[in-house]
């Protein structure tokens, strides 16, 4: 790590279940050959939404709470010592050369990114996510969430079903492998409603997204809300899955929507909204073949 700044704990909120006491500052992950001590490669730790000068910091547990981190003698209270470089075959090639560091996202949820040693290439890698999630396309990332700290079925293969909470109305179906010919995780993900709540996705034209939020508005009305979404949804990079909430008032009733967006590099914009099922349905009925809902 570069000029790392040590953090204590005040154990009081979400975030320190995760990283507790720990180093933060830029850092790196280099391969060196045991017999002539000769650095092979470095590559550096790319938080998520890193900037693009790079100047985003990492945090290194030293003392944390045992769970997503494998802390081998936890004491009393479940805290102790994380082993950083706990040796998996996260990959299934038969090596235990990979580990994984986390970051916080929301209480309870944590984002996993794989690292270590790539038997292909011969080099310290952060190994790389393919996601395809329900409709959208697929992006390539390097951060997923809740399956790098969920048991897999064997080596480099993960399926089950979890749920986020904080608001969200769906489970979650995972199913992840590594392509060791492409050298990187393909992770699908499917989300189901609970029972008296629907999904939609809307796909649409970038110079249509005036014209689309203005239908939904005449459904839901929520103007402010709506021209922050807008500028939300302009300002995404291409190709990444972002999510929103919104509160907007449908038949003098408040109802939340939750909803995510891709913004793909050819112009087009894939939107899916997921509430209480009279609400969604009367959506639907509004934006209709418009966008082609389903």
């Amino acid at each position: 790590m570069k000029a790392p700044q040590r953090v204590t704990s005040t154990w009081d909120s979400a975030a320190d279940f995760l990283y507790g006491d720990h180093w933060f500052g830029a850092t790196f992950l280099s391969l060196t050959d045991p017999a002539s001590g000769s650095l092979i490669n470095t590559v550096k730790v790319r938080p998520q939404g890193e900037t693009q000068d790079g100047g985003d910091g990492f945090a290194i547990p030293f003392f944390t709470y045992e769970g997503a981190y494998y802390v081998p003698k936890p004491d009393k209270n479940r805290r102790g010592k994380p082993l950083l470089l706990h040796l998996q075959d996260l990959t299934g090639e038969g090596v235990a050369g990979q580990f994984v560091l986390f970051e916080h996202v929301v209480s309870g949820i944590a984002a996993g990114s794989a690292f270590g040693y790539s038997v292909k290439s011969d080099i310290a890698v952060q190994y790389p996510v393919e996601t395809t999630q329900n409709r959208f396309k697929p992006v390539v990332k390097n951060w997923v969430a809740a399956v790098f700290d969920a048991k897999p079925l064997r080596p480099g293969s993960w399926k089950f079903t979890w749920e986020a909470g904080h608001g969200e109305w769906e489970w979650i179906d995972e199913e992840m492998h590594f392509d060791p010919a492409r050298q990187l995780f393909v992770e699908k993900v499917s989300t189901r409603p609970y029972p008296g709540f629907a999904q939609v996705h809307c796909d649409l034209d970038r110079t249509l997204l005036t014209d689309f939020l203005g239908r939904m508005q005449k459904v839901a009305s929520d103007e402010s809300g709506f021209k922050w979404l807008q500028g939300l949804i302009s300002g995404t990079a291409s190709n990444a899955i972002e999510a929103a909430g919104m509160v907007p008032t449908f038949r003098g009733k408040q109802e939340t929507l939750s909803l995510a967006f891709q913004v793909t590099g050819e112009g087009a914009i894939g939107v899916e909204f997921t509430g209480d099922s009279d609400f969604v349905a009367a959506l639907q009925a509004e934006l209709g073949t418009w966008c082609r809902a389903k």
